[in-house]
């Protein structure tokens, strides 16, 4: 009785400290979940340099120093950029907009498209004027709104902040150790032990194809839309290129929200041939992209449904936010994973051929 209720008592104590420990560490499920990705993206370059520099402990720490500042330079070089290029575009858009002769060309515009659109619909809606259109005063108004909320822009800055230091260092040890943490988290149960391998390669596998194919789309993305936009004359092909790349992490229609309104914009400045080549180069472009490429990205290290991936990928994002695009693909993984494992197990009970062929056959598409 007495060995029973110590049991217990352990069993009670042990969940407590796994909520706990999940408690203190969910403030960083973010960072964490990307260094995580991180570190196995960049593992190859880390093994390379440490195969140079020879093993030890300090070497073992200066090769994944080295990896890490390559990683840097690798995202901050093409950022200060891309930063140079947008705010010199903000810099024109802001002259334009708030410039007089510009802004009675824009009225002009607008006015004509209203009353195209009234005449459309045979003046059921009366054409709104845009004469007392004031783009100074709108931006007057951000301005004033950017100002009052400074605190929680700093405040956010420093939350960012203290999550890219977290990022960095957790990707430092997750290269430098990450083999022995994995190691000592599977020894804590007998199967997985004995499937080290197996489960090594799945999620190495599964995090590769769904960083590297989300990181592929975005970008592919975002070149496209700034391409399009500056092949039909649309202002600041840059930042809006940028903001297409960030907004396509969503789904489906991510992309949409930048591709209609510069559509819209060549409507009302007459352009219609162009609207409609862009429209056509939009879609098609999130089409090959979004329901081609990156399905097939993913896929090579999911050997999941397409559905279900982009199950995950939604139920992610609602449940853990934007970090969520990543985490939900990763659970499925886990889970799928586990499932192989179990099946393995109960196969190599039996022992005969046909089984052995299955096992083998599962372990091949891992």
């Amino acid at each position: 009785m007495d060995h029973k209720l110590s049991s217990y008592f352990f069993f009670i104590l042990l969940i407590g400290a796994v909520v706990a420990s999940v408690l203190v560490f969910l403030p960083f499920i973010t960072p964490l979940v990307l260094a995580g990705a991180g570190a196995v993206l960049a593992y190859p370059l880390y093994r390379l340099i440490l195969r140079i520099l020879g093993e030890g402990r300090l070497r073992k720490s200066l090769a994944a120093l080295i990896t890490v500042i390559c990683i840097l330079v690798v995202i901050v070089v093409p950022l200060f950029f891309l930063a140079g290029s947008i705010y010199s575009e903000i810099q024109t858009l802001y002259a334009s907009l708030t410039d007089e002769g510009n802004r009675s060309h824009v009225i002009v515009l607008l006015n004509s498209f209203s009353q195209s659109v009234s005449n459309m619909i045979f003046g059921v809606l009366p054409a709104y004027s845009f004469d007392s259109l004031n783009v100074t005063e709108y931006l007057k108004s951000g301005l004033e709104l950017l100002f009052a909320n400074l605190d929680k822009i700093f405040n956010s800055l420093a939350v960012v902040g203290g999550y890219a230091l977290v990022f960095l260092l957790a990707l430092f040890y997750f290269l430098r150790d990450g083999a022995a943490l994995i190691k000592r988290i599977l020894s804590w149960s007998p199967q997985l032990n004995d499937n080290y391998v197996f489960v090594v390669r799945a999620f190495r596998k599964g995090i590769s194809s769904i960083f590297m194919g989300s990181l592929v789309v975005c970008i592919l993305e975002g070149i496209s839309t700034g391409l399009a936009f500056t092949v039909f004359g649309i202002p600041a092909p840059a930042l809006w290129g940028t903001v297409a790349a960030i907004v396509s992490l969503v789904p489906g229609f991510g992309t949409s929200l930048i591709i209609i309104p510069g559509v819209l914009y060549l409507i009302v400045i007459g352009q219609y041939t162009y609207a409609f080549a862009l429209l056509a180069w939009g879609y098609l472009a999130i089409f090959l992209l979004d329901h081609v490429l990156g399905p097939t990205l993913v896929n090579k290290g999911v050997n999941v449904h397409p559905f279900l991936v982009l199950l995950s990928v939604l139920g992610g994002l609602v449940t853990f936010g934007i970090v969520g695009l990543f985490l939900g693909p990763l659970i499925l993984v886990l889970l799928f994973t586990l499932l192989d494992i179990y099946k393995v197990s109960t196969l190599e009970n039996n022992r005969n051929v046909k089984d052995i062929k299955e096992i083998n056959n599962i372990k091949e598409n891992i």
